[in-house]
């Protein structure tokens, strides 16, 4: 008989933490006897078999044949039959996923399909989510520790009582595979479309955001930068629809144009150089100006929201405040960013313009309205 034993016994002692020595006093066999197991040079006696299993919570089968290309035959018939399981009013797909899970106990894909299928089917339903969520939970928490993590975070995130909401959400980034990603899936799992394009709308306030370039200047030169500078301010400038960048924006805008000014200045463009410096100024003076707590950025195209002079919070319409997740170490308000750009002597295509008395004025009146800020805290 063709038998995978030794391979699958090895693997399972070492998942399991334990020495031959161990096993060895468990089966009531020696540590030398479990080393030839192991090696494949014997095997357990058959009544030995199913304590073994038991004890590493697998099948019989599981523990003795299931080699390589029986798991691959499996696993394509796993998927076949996935296919014509779905239903959002059965358990079939549940039942057929939970069998292999029981089969294959430590296997993590199948383990993360189960998670898969039970937020499919009980997401926006307390009566479901009631019966299934210890097994979600069980299943979930194990995967925490593989790379099924995120994805893991993602649906439960869909099935999850409000009250754990944030307990979940801090397990997942801020960006990349974000939290906002996450609010995204349970608006749509949830069938809440407002909501949905409320988060979505979030979410593009997040990643676009994410373009303030704080990055000192780029190894190809002042002029490629500047052009990346002049298209970023184009885009901005449309969210305005015809009408001037709103004043949302104008904090991101206003460092953008500070960025092209000290292009300029590399290429000695001068007029050019100091034309987009003293139009940023004149933004951000009006930013600090402003008494409104809550800024346009645009209408529909963010979902109809407003947000915070710190960009820290959104609010939608109905008064709703939301937490920004990507950008929350961003304070367009605080002139920090403002002051770092100024005097950051990495920024070296300022240097020609430093010593003016402008320049000097400028940094000056910053730095006022950065402590200014601080102190207010």
């Amino acid at each position: 008989m063709n038998l995978n034993f030794s391979e699958n016994f090895k693997q399972l002692r070492k998942e399991k933490g334990d020495t031959q020595e161990k096993l060895g006093e468990i089966f009531g066999v020696t540590g030398q006897t479990i080393s030839r197991w192991e090696l494949g040079i014997c095997y357990p006696d058959l009544e030995l078999l199913p304590s073994i299993a038991n004890y590493f919570d697998v099948t019989v089968d599981a523990l003795l044949s299931n080699d390589a290309n029986a798991k691959k035959n499996d696993r394509e018939y796993f998927y076949e039959q996935l296919k014509t399981l779905y239903c959002e009013d059965s358990t079939e797909q549940i039942d057929f996923v939970r069998g292999y899970c029981q089969k294959y106990p430590n296997n993590d894909e199948y383990a993360y399909k189960l998670v898969h299928s039970i937020c499919n089917y009980a997401a926006g339903n307390d009566e479901r989510t009631a019966k299934y969520m210890p097994l979600a939970l069980k299943t979930a928490e194990r995967l925490l520790d593989t790379q099924y993590r995120y994805a893991t975070i993602q649906r439960m995130v869909t099935i999850i009582p409000e009250s754990e909401l944030d307990k979940w959400l801090s397990m997942a980034p801020y960006s990349g595979f974000s939290r906002r990603n996450c609010l995204i899936t349970r608006a749509v799992a949830r069938d809440k479309d407002e909501q949905s394009h409320i988060q979505k709308g979030l979410g593009k306030i997040e990643t676009f955001a994410g373009e303030l370039d704080l990055r000192c200047p780029d190894a190809f030169g002042a002029e490629k930068k500047a052009e990346f500078q002049r298209e970023v301010l184009q885009v901005v400038e449309s969210f305005g629809v015809g009408r001037e960048v709103p004043d949302g924006w104008k904090m991101f805008y206003a460092y953008k144009q500070l960025v092209l000014s000290a292009c300029l200045f590399g290429q000695k463009k001068y007029d050019e150089g100091w034309k987009e410096f003293d139009s940023a100024i004149e933004k951000c003076k009006y930013v600090m100006s402003l008494k409104e707590e809550w800024l346009d950025i645009g209408g529909s195209l963010f979902a109809n929201l407003k947000v915070s002079k710190d960009w820290k919070y959104a609010i939608d319409q109905n008064g709703n405040k939301h937490k920004l997740f990507a950008i929350a170490w961003l304070s367009f308000y605080s002139m920090n960013i403002i002051n770092n750009l100024l005097t950051d002597s990495r920024w070296a295509w300022f240097d020609s313009v430093r010593d003016t008395e402008k320049f000097k004025e400028v940094v000056a009146w910053v730095q006022e309205m950065r402590d200014k800020l601080k102190n207010q805290r």
